[in-house]
């Protein structure tokens, strides 16, 4: 028993003493490979499959950049998408349209009169008047005064004529109604019964008085102001009618 019991004790010894022998070159063999834990690469024998897993290990620098430009080309766009304000056309003023003009029942000495005040005015005119060519004279004879004269030629207009106009210079033919005068009877008949047919039966055909001058003007194109300027020279015409034309 004595000698087993040395026996363990040596024994005991023995493996204590290795034991202590092996402690320090296991520690510098963990800190040896802790140091070059760094230097390790994973080798999967395939050159690509390395390549794949270096690149992956890097850390990812460029990601927040990249972030920030697609946050600013994605603002960019939206920004650009933005409809542009488009200006309201400006509207464009239409051209006024010239009016025409009729000027009759102008006699007698009034026809030299109307003549200077229009070239005073500078409105140009056509001037139309019974010369020597006009022979006969259709009208309606004197009416008893002229305020129903003027009535009458009020529903001559009614009726659709438009060539009349009321006779006031205080001669013979006071308060008559000129309905037109014609180079022969003939065309004096044919518009009397023109006239009749619309109604008209009071007008008669006679041989023109040469002491009864008449004259007409005519306006075309005229803008409002000169129209204005037109009513206010006829008003100062007594017995003579301004009527609108249809521009040709």
């Amino acid at each position: 028993m004595k000698w087993l019991f040395i026996t363990l004790v040596i024994a005991n010894l023995a493996v204590y003493g290795f034991s202590q022998l092996e402690t320090p070159a296991s520690s510098i063999e963990l800190s040896q490979r802790e140091k070059n834990a760094s230097a390790v690469k994973v080798v999967t024998g395939q050159l690509g499959q390395a390549t794949a897993v270096n690149v992956a290990s890097e850390p990812v620098i460029a990601s927040a950049p990249l972030a920030t430009a697609t946050a600013t080309a994605t603002a960019t766009a939206t920004a650009t998408a933005k409809p542009t304000p488009t200006s309201k056309p400006t509207a464009t003023p239409l051209a006024e349209i010239g009016r025409c003009w009729r000027w009759a029942g102008i006699t007698g000495d009034q026809i030299d009169n109307a003549r200077t005040k229009i070239q005073n005015l500078s409105l140009i005119a056509s001037e139309t008047a019974s010369g020597e060519s006009s022979k006969v004279w259709v009208y309606m004879p004197p009416l008893a005064t002229l305020e129903i004269a003027k009535q009458k030629a009020a529903q001559l207009a009614e009726m659709g004529i438009t060539d009349y106009f009321v006779v006031n210079n205080g001669g013979r033919w006071q308060n008559s109604i000129s309905l037109g005068v014609f180079s022969n009877r003939e065309a004096g008949e044919r518009h009397l019964a023109e006239l009749k047919a619309l109604g008209v039966k009071s007008a008669v055909v006679r041989e023109k008085d040469d002491t009864l001058k008449q004259a007409s003007f005519s306006f075309k194109n005229l803008n409002s102001q000169q129209s204005d300027k037109l009513a206010k020279l006829s008003a100062q015409f007594s017995g003579s009618v301004l009527r609108e034309s249809k521009c040709k």
